[in-house]
């Protein structure tokens, strides 16, 4: 690695945390004591401050609250960050206006040739969310629901929450939840976590919410968590999933639910879960998603309201 491409990743590599070492450095860039002091010297010459910590536990840090020097792209990079901002036309992220600013600037900073490499990437990339005949369409679809930016924003600071949840038949009710995941799937987003009323976990769709605001809860502790949760029904769902079927399962599977893999390889997996097989609509939606993980799934256990859900749907194939 040259010199000088060396010392601006050093200076990335400390910014990014609060305490090193010199032997930190030379194990992240292999490179002896020597050159680590040296290059030490030449960092805070270039204007990154750096504060010493003697003792035999000491080390450095960075100074914070300073200007960072400026970050250089090679076209290399430049096309890797300019296709991850193309794979997220259309997926329905937050941010969608800062997404789009930063695209405009990135195209704005850039060589003329350079941004005819970039452009001509946006006519040749097709994305799963991307319409091939009109790759700059923006489609109404990437628009994420109005809660879910405040949602993330406030989900930094803390994980207590209460808010107002409308349920699909219109009931409202005030929600105090200790959040543990946001979620997206099939284009809708989703967030769980434990319901401190009802002491149990519960998942709410973003788009549901209203009155959003921090909630005054004491924090729930991991014991608190883990008693609630032993609370939770048992599985009533026992399924085992071949390489293909956990391909699927991958794809698409609803928030929460998680494969137990039985082989180093992961090629084999298996899904224990608890389904309301006293609520039609969940059976219905069970079925479909089941019947989407292909010929791969093995059912040891499944509930019967399912099973008559699956066949009902193959007799209407016929």
């Amino acid at each position: 690695m040259q010199k000088s491409l060396r010392i601006q990743t050093e200076m990335r590599y400390i910014n990014n945390r609060e305490h090193f070492t010199i032997k930190d450095l030379q194990n992240e860039f292999e490179i002896s004591r020597a050159t680590a002091i040296r290059d030490l010297d030449e960092i805070q010459t270039l204007g990154l401050p750096l504060t010493s910590q003697p003792g035999h536990n000491g080390g450095y840090a960075v100074l914070r609250n300073q200007t960072l020097m400026q970050v250089q792209f090679n076209q290399t990079e430049l096309a890797a960050l300019f296709t991850a901002f193309l794979a997220t036309t259309n997926a329905q992220l937050p941010f969608l206006k800062s997404r789009q600013a930063i695209v405009e600037k990135l195209l704005a900073i850039v060589s003329p040739e350079q941004k005819q490499q970039l452009l001509a990437l946006r006519q040749i990339l097709v994305f799963e969310n991307t319409n091939p005949d009109d790759p700059d369409l923006l489609e109404l679809t990437d628009h994420a629901p109005d809660q879910l930016g405040p949602l993330i924003a406030m989900a930094t600071s803390t994980k207590a929450l209460q808010f107002t949840y409308t349920k699909a038949n219109g009931d409202t009710s005030t929600r105090q939840v200790w959040l543990k995941h946001i979620y997206q799937r099939m284009a809708t987003w989703y967030f769980d976590g434990m319901d401190v009323d009802k002491h149990a976990q519960r998942l709410f769709r973003v788009d549901r919410i209203s009155n959003l605001q921090a909630g005054t809860f004491k924090p729930l502790t991991p014991d608190i968590i883990k008693a609630w949760q032993a609370q939770t029904a048992q599985p009533n769902v026992d399924l085992q999933l071949d390489a293909v079927a956990i391909a699927r399962f991958r794809r698409y599977h609803q928030p929460g639910r998680s494969l137990q893999f039985l082989d180093p390889f992961q090629q084999s997996a298996r899904l224990s879960d608890h389904l309301n097989d006293q609520d039609p609509k969940a059976c219905a939606m069970y079925a479909d998603w089941l019947l989407s993980l292909g010929t791969g799934v093995h059912v040891n256990r499944l509930p019967q309201a399912v099973m008559d859900q699956i066949k009902a749907r193959l007799q209407a194939w016929q």
